[in-house]
């Protein structure tokens, strides 16, 4: 193994943070301020209803009357429970929000009993009382649900023995105990969830009641507040399920970190220029040690000869195989598995519990949050990160006299200053933090893969693997490219992807799928013309017609090559893109039967791991008409357009007549 003491990630020592300390129920209190919109409602209710109630109304006067004061009452209790949270004082909290609970009920009695009135059987009336009963059983929700939220607050409270919670202060027996509460609080954390969703439905149904402009200022703010809540508490759930795993609670966990370079695109996410080894205990890193991916190959260069895969020994001129090309399938797990089979027999001695992988723009976006970092008399940011590393390890570091092998030591630099400042980042800033990592997996920039089959498939469950959906019954397309010695081409290409369906007289589907690669760079330290080996996954069973490069008719025996894995065919071919150009990869093929069932039309785009984005256009024809589709596609008999910056994985629906 190659000496990791310069790239050797342990905390030295404890610097002052606790100006950056902050409550532990600062956390709580980003859903609490949704509650104080929920005003009192039954005022707004008898103006909308007063000019035709007239003695209708009366025998219900106090009932109206118990309306207003169990509101004021819960918006008191609210009121009081955000400050006992803020002061720590969480059973104090607990018992607000519990009365703030039953006065929201007792509302809704009130309601309940005024809605007997005669003037309610009109519509726009009924309607209005319905709009304020929803509003009044969200509150109750809410209060009930963020009550629950006090109890966790209160234990690790208890735990600390303190009102502030900076990381790096705390002994690794209240870490763990920590992380012992959070783990056993998945539940509580779901049913949270779960409420916030039923109150985002509940949204929706008031929409249904086409409520009055008077309930703008109740209504709006939820509206704009509750979906985001609800996205946070998916966000953190899955982090809390996760959590043995990233925190190595109860056991110390070990992994295989990989940074792929997205700007040089391999099929699982980039080039694996910088590995590392990742030793993690009750949340404390005892150990990161990184290292250039070539210094790892380089010891076994002429003692272990892996023959290529067929693409990599003709277009690269590399008939041997290395640690630094495993990644070469777009399935995320296969290709950690040979990562970790390489990384054992290239002499790696750990005894790993998965593999990490990250591209660059995960750094980017956490840059974004954590501020400026300075290395080496370099400044790195979000903006310029990318740009900076590059150029000091391509050119930067040959000026500096810094040895070719210790090149990318300055990963390692920054790597523990980002680790120093994560550990003493404001509590207050970790939802935004959460929600940067779940939309960086989300858009497959972070994968991850356990050998422990249960957290295995919890990462398959939540999204986080980066898996080729092999389960996907309908049409299906992704795109994978394979950059062979073009540089950092990827920097600067743009794709746009045009997915079209034909309906023949027999009732097949035949499908033309066209990519426009543009080469937007110049011949340069970093870019030059595009050299891709490309494969386009279609599903299983279907039948290749034909394939274009630009103008040119390819032959399908010796250009093209296929393959079928993942439950997928995938039609491969090596292509290049000069300079300030573009060209049209064009592949038609006909789709298996299985594809259009019961008028029933589905398609999986997926993309790529490490891809930012792709141009996608969508151009659908039937032979019967369309009778309903999913949000936001515009159809016209039987026709369907649809163009989107494809950044995740989507899937598009249509039913036929």
């Amino acid at each position: 193994m190659i000496d990791g003491e310069k790239q050797n990630f342990i905390q030295q020592e404890k610097k002052d943070y606790k100006k950056h300390a902050v409550t532990v129920g600062q956390i709580l209190l980003i859903p609490l301020k949704l509650l104080p919109y929920l005003i009192v409602l039954c005022l707004v209710l008898a103006i909308v209803v007063g000019a035709a109630a007239g003695i209708s109304l009366a025998p219900y006067y106090a009932s109206l009357k118990t309306v207003y004061a169990h509101g004021m009452e819960g918006q008191n209790h609210l009121m009081a429970a955000e400050k006992f949270i803020g002061e720590q004082k969480f059973d104090l909290a607990a018992e607000e929000l519990q009365l703030a609970k039953d006065n929201f009920a007792d509302a809704n009695l009130g309601l309940d009993m005024a809605s007997k009135a005669a003037v309610f059987k009109n519509e726009l009336a009924k309607d209005q009382l319905i709009v304020a009963q929803e509003i009044f059983s969200i509150g109750e929700l809410l209060a009930g649900s963020l009550k629950n939220l006090t109890d966790i607050g209160e234990e690790i409270n208890d735990t600390l023995q303190s009102k502030t919670l900076v990381w790096l202060d705390i002994t690794p027996e209240k870490k763990a105990q920590i992380l012992k509460i959070l783990t056993n609080s998945v539940d509580e954390l779901q049913s949270v969830q779960k409420d916030f969703e039923v109150a985002s439905n509940k949204l929706k149904e008031i929409n249904r009641h086409q409520p009055l402009f008077i309930f703008d200022q109740v209504i709006n703010p939820l509206q704009q507040k509750i979906p985001k809540t609800e996205k946070a508490f998916g966000n953190l759930v899955t982090v809390a399920k996760l959590l043995p795993a990233f925190s190595g609670y109860p056991e110390e966990k070990t992994y295989l970190f990989i940074l792929e370079n997205n700007r040089e695109m391999r099929p699982a996410g980039g080039f694996i220029g910088t590995y590392g080894i990742l030793n993690i205990e009750n949340a404390e890193i005892k150990n990161f040690f990184t290292d250039n991916s070539y210094n790892f190959d380089k010891p076994i260069h002429d003692k272990i000869r892996i023959p290529s895969p067929e693409p990599m020994k003709e277009f690269m001129n590399q008939p041997h195989w290395y640690f630094r090309d495993s990644n070469w399938w777009p399935d995320f797990p296969y290709s950690a598995e040979k990562v970790e089979w390489f990384y054992k027999k290239q002499g790696g001695p750990e005894e790993l519990d998965g593999v990490i992988a990250i591209t660059p723009t995960v750094i980017e976006e956490m840059l974004g949050v954590l501020g400026d970092f300075k290395v080496a008399e370099l400044t790195f940011n979000k903006e310029n990160f990318w740009e900076q590393l590059q150029y000091q390890v391509e050119y930067g570091y040959y000026k500096q006299g810094i040895p070719t092998d210790e090149r990318k030591d300055i990963i390692g630099d920054l790597g523990q200053q980002i680790i120093t400042r994560l550990f003493t980042l404001p509590m207050d800033q970790w939802p935004e933090l959460i929600d940067i990592i779940s939309e960086q997996v989300t858009e497959k920039q972070m994968m991850l893969y356990f050998n422990e089959p249960k957290l295995q498939a919890m990462a398959l469950e939540n999204g986080w693997a980066g898996e080729v959906n092999q389960s996907f019954v309908g049409d299906y397309v992704m795109l994978v490219d394979a950059n062979l010695a073009a540089l950092k081409t990827d920097s600067v290409m743009d794709r746009t992807m045009l997915h079209q369906i034909e309906q023949n007289e027999m009732g097949e589907l035949i499908a033309t799928t066209n990519v426009n690669y543009q080469n937007l760079g110049t011949f340069s330290w970093k870019t030059t013309r595009y050299r891709s080996f490309t494969r386009l996954y279609v599903p299983e069973g279907s039948e290749l017609i034909s394939v274009k490069a630009g103008s040119k008719e390819l032959n399908l025996v010796e250009d093209i090559t296929e393959e079928h894995q993942f439950n997928k065919a995938a039609y491969g071919l090596f292509f290049e893109v000069e300079p300030q150009s573009s060209k049209v990869i064009s592949w038609k093929y006909k789709l298996p039967n299985s594809v259009l069932s019961e008028k029933e039309y589905s398609l999986l785009v997926q993309k790529q791991p490490g891809i930012m984005k792709m141009n996608l256009q969508l151009d659908l024809n039937f032979q019967q008409r369309i009778l309903s589709k999913d949000k936001g596609l515009h159809i016209n008999k039987n026709n369907l357009k649809h163009v989107e910056v494809l950044t995740k994985d989507q899937v598009f629906t249509v039913w036929l007549e």
